[in-house]
């Protein structure tokens, strides 16, 4: 005998209900490729400062700003990008402020020496490990509160809990690996720092979901990638950067955790106070989102249901 189970069709999705969630794709690629070419493919100095200790150079680049010095002190406290002391024609830099910006400045002055005042981590081969050190702690976040879209009938104690502890291992596991292999130096402040960063961004995003609803992927990953990436300063200074994107470098918690964890691990904690209070509200505004929007009352957010068939055979003998 047969039966026919009757399930009722799930509603067709309109023109303006795809357009809204297919948009992102084609804003995400090309987002992506202007802002990182335009800073990663040939990043230009912008008020970048370089100290003076004898007669200027001739034919500076524009972007280059200069003022006289006594003596190089100002790179070894990351104050100066570079200094240059054209009676010995002779270069002073800080390849861990930045590797890059400091091989710029050796292309624009060809000076016959060059004097590295605070080297970067003997591990740290490309100049750019602290980048790579970072980008985990910035993502674990975000992929933990697109985890918890599968969980949002959780309760909050219970997402809180699950971000703190990704957060803790993420920073524990990466400080481990990176002072390990001496890409960063063995600070035990970055556990703390980078903890921060953690709750910061995986707080803000899983706060959002319930916020933005559909567009939750969109938020959360202009936010985090789109924007966070290019303008940390990590792998191009924010000297080196056009000017809008170092506004957004001055702001955003990613950009904020690099300039911390190169002031605390190589600068002896040197000008960390006014990082450390932009990352510090980064993680108040996120817990107040997330406790805002898991309040009594309020819907969750989720996965989209799943659709079940109109129709199913099934046959059984009787």
């Amino acid at each position: 005998m047969d039966y026919t189970v009757m399930h009722p069709a799930a509603p067709r999705p309109t023109r303006a209900h795809a357009l809204s969630l297919l948009w992102f794709p084609f804003f995400f690629v090309a987002a992506m490729s202007v802002l990182y070419l335009f800073t990663f493919g040939h990043p230009q100095p912008h008020d970048v400062r370089l100290g003076i200790l004898s007669a200027a150079p001739a034919h500076l680049p524009a972007g280059l700003v200069t003022e006289r010095v006594a003596n190089p002190a100002g790179v070894a406290a990351d104050h100066l990008a570079g200094a240059f002391d054209s009676a010995t024609n002779t270069m002073y830099v800080s390849s861990a402020a930045s590797g890059p910006r400091a091989n710029f400045l050796a292309a624009v002055l060809h000076p016959a020496h060059i004097v590295d005042l605070v080297p970067k981590s003997s591990g740290d081969a490309s100049g750019v490990g602290i980048f790579f050190y970072a980008l985990p702690l910035l993502l674990v976040g975000m992929i933990t509160s697109i985890v918890l879209l599968q969980l949002a009938m959780w309760p909050l104690r219970n997402k809180a809990a699950t971000l703190a502890a990704t957060g803790a291992f993420a920073s524990a596991v990466t400080f481990a690996v990176a002072a390990g292999r001496d890409v960063v130096p063995a600070d035990g402040w970055l556990l703390l720092y980078g903890f921060l960063l953690t709750q910061a961004i995986g707080w803000l995003t899983t706060g959002v979901a319930r916020l933005v609803k559909q567009y939750f992927m969109p938020v959360a990953m202009t936010f985090v990638l789109i924007l966070g990436i290019p303008t940390s300063g990590a792998t191009v200074n924010a000297d080196m950067m056009p000017t809008p994107l170092r506004w957004l470098h001055d702001v955003l918690p990613f950009g904020q955790f690099i300039e911390l964890a190169r002031a605390s691990a190589y600068f002896d904690g040197r000008d960390i106070a006014r990082p450390l209070t932009v990352l510090l509200l980064w993680v108040a505004a996120g817990a107040a989102l997330l406790v805002w929007t898991h309040r009594p009352g309020r819907p969750a957010a989720g996965p989209a249901p799943q659709a079940a068939p109109a129709r199913r055979q099934v046959q059984g003998a009787v």
